[in-house]
């Protein structure tokens, strides 16, 4: 369960068990808003590179967590 609030130690603990611990396969919905014009340029890189927005997402975030990952 997710919250607004600062979570505790424990709390952390637990949702990155359950990150770690999700099945292979899992996959949850990610909603993000992005301006219009943003969208038609990520839109047509997609359809100039024969892939789909998600597949470009889920590989920025892989990127992203890599690079960045605290955890």
């Amino acid at each position: 369960m997710l919250s607004t609030k600062r979570p505790s130690r424990t709390v952390k603990e637990t949702l990155m068990a359950e990150v770690r611990d999700a099945p292979a396969g899992a996959k949850k919905r990610l909603n993000a808003e992005v301006e219009a014009v943003l969208y038609k340029r990520i839109k047509s890189q997609a359809v100039a590179e024969e892939r789909t927005i998600s597949e470009i997402t889920r590989q920025l975030w892989i990127e992203y967590l890599s690079n960045n990952s605290t955890g």
